[in-house]
């Protein structure tokens, strides 16, 4: 047998696995720098591991067994976890619910799961002489097969990461370089990611949202409560707004290659419109500075094209990649200390928009909030909760959407912070700013819902506009996101953009590239 093959090196792919199949699962979403990081790591512990169980079992084969079981048990604690906690929403007998109660204490879990580590350790010490190199070639070929195929994934993937940009030069020459106001105001683009608007909320939710909305109202915004978002996913959403135009006439390249479109290969390059976009461009075209505050979702956890990048500090759990993996392995234990680092690096983020206003402009400030989406970090008066999922990437994480207590208590909070947000926005301005508060996407509700129904839903985005100087109403009450810049644009700058047709784009999350125009959406609350 060849060298190679009979020394045990397969834990060290056990262990780094999973963290590239999170990465390939999530493309575009996560950074490779996140995967590799936590690689390096990786591979760190498993090889003081191997050497400390080889000499504690005088046997490296033995040894590489051990760690192994050690690895799989790491990782399997977020699904045993994930999978009882499901079940505790299912009809069950009172022990099994008892069973089902106990078992999603971490306090009981932990001491459970180690338990069955070590049961499997003892099985494999009982039989370390029937341990031979041929078991070890046989799990380095399983573990370089599957190295093998992620690689080629991977590569595959790599290959068709095209780079796409807006074509924003003649568009920003567009129009006069001083707006109509005498001097070129600062524009906040804040996003809040999942709002519903008013007629999902009280139909589906039982929620009022009047006291927001006239709140809003009373400080001189214009509601839209007919708004529909263009697009179902945000990435989409966000690169469409941010260009004002639709995807399939600025990145072509993108949608008229298969593999793209057949996969999630295509995030990266539309992603990177939301980055590098027309709004931007056409702003600093008038003097203005583009201020990115960082989220804790891609593609706006970081932005290499702003002028200017506004984080929360050194946040582990910023990133969907160590959030998700904090949920999928025994961190999940860590749960609490995950949940209050993002609650922090939220407020902090709501603390470092407010700060823009006192600073010289003009600028143009493009925050990205999370909530009202999940994770439910808060309830409505912004006390972080205890037991949150932080992640719902994979299928056996909870349908979060159908957590409608969670949800509008979050609506609640978001309701209190950006009220106060804007306020404080108002108050250390030196001159009226434009404020666009704006959802991505609604809800993504399904349970128990006919396809036109769930997508009218997910259409229905919120909207509402502060537009100083503004005589008579700007934009039209059911403008869509992919206008939103045009209206704006051609108010205060005279662009002179056409106004486009609204569109609306429904695709699935396995391949978001593959899209399909629904021509027809039932009125909120009808299924038909």
């Amino acid at each position: 047998m060849p060298a190679w093959l009979e020394r045990p090196w397969y834990p060290f792919v056990a262990a780094i696995y999973p963290l590239w199949f999170l990465y390939m699962s999530n493309l575009g979403q996560v950074r490779a720098v996140a995967a590799l990081a936590t690689s390096v790591v990786a591979m760190v512990v498993v090889a003081a591991m191997l050497w400390i169980a080889a000499r504690l079992v005088k046997s490296r084969t033995v040894g590489a067994l051990v760690v192994t079981a050690i690895i799989i048990t790491f990782y399997a604690y977020g699904p045993v976890h994930d999978v009882y906690a499901r079940v505790e929403g299912l009809q069950m007998a009172p022990a099994s619910r008892w069973l089902s109660d106990t078992l999603i204490k971490h306090s009981v879990l932990t001491p459970v799961m180690l338990g069955f580590c070590a049961l499997v350790i003892t099985l494999i010490l009982k039989r370390a002489s029937r341990v031979s190199t041929q078991l070890t070639g046989a799990c380095n070929i399983a573990a370089a097969a599957l190295a093998f195929i992620l690689l080629a994934r991977l590569g595959m993937a790599l290959t068709h990461q095209d780079e796409i940009l807006a074509k924003s030069d003649e568009v920003a020459k567009l129009g006069d370089k001083v707006s109509v106001l005498g001097y070129n105001p600062d524009i906040y683009y804040i996003i809040v990611d999942g709002y519903a608007r008013a007629d999902v909320l009280k139909e589906y939710y039982g929620f009022d949202n009047s006291e927001f909305l006239t709140g809003l109202e009373q400080r001189g915004f214009a509601v839209n409560d007919s708004s529909r978002t263009n697009y179902y996913w945000t990435f989409l959403s966000l690169a469409s707004s941010l260009n004002f135009d639709y995807l399939q006439d600025i990145a072509s390249p993108v949608f008229a290659d298969p593999m793209l479109v057949a996969g999630r290969n295509g995030y990266e390059p539309i992603g990177r419109l939301a980055q590098d976009n027309r709004a931007a461009h056409f702003l600093r075209e008038r003097g203005y500075k583009f201020v990115h505050v960082r989220s804790s979702a891609h593609p706006t956890i970081s932005n290499p094209f702003a002028d200017e990048e506004v984080s929360c500090g050194n946040s582990l759990f910023e990133d969907e990649f160590f959030r998700t993996l904090t949920e999928i392995s025994w961190l999940k234990a860590m749960g609490s200390l995950a949940t209050n680092d993002l609650a922090a690096c939220h407020k902090l983020r709501l603390k470092a928009v407010g700060d823009q206003a006192a600073k010289p402009g003009p600028k143009f400030v493009f925050a990205h909030f999370l909530p009202p989406h999940h994770p439910y970090l808060f309830d409505r008066n912004g006390n972080v909760l205890k037991q949150v999922t932080l992640s719902n990437q994979f299928d056996f994480q909870a349908k979060l959407w159908e957590d409608k207590h969670g949800y509008i208590e979050q609506i609640m909070y978001t309701n209190r912070s950006v009220t106060e947000l804007i306020d404080r926005i108002k108050a250390e301005s030196a001159r009226p700013p434009v404020i666009i508060v704006q959802s991505d996407h609604g809800p993504n509700l399904v349970g128990g819902l006919r396809g036109p129904e769930a997508r009218a839903l997910r259409f229905a985005n919120f909207a509402a506009y502060l537009l100083p100087g503004a005589t008579e109403p700007v934009m039209p009450r059911d403008t869509a996101p992919v206008n939103q810049f045009r209206y704006l644009f051609n108010h205060y700058f005279n662009a002179g953009l056409p106004i486009l047709p609204q569109r609306n784009f429904y695709s699935i999350y396995a391949a978001p590239l593959d899209l399909l125009e629904v021509t027809s959406l039932p009125p909120i609350g009808k299924t038909s």
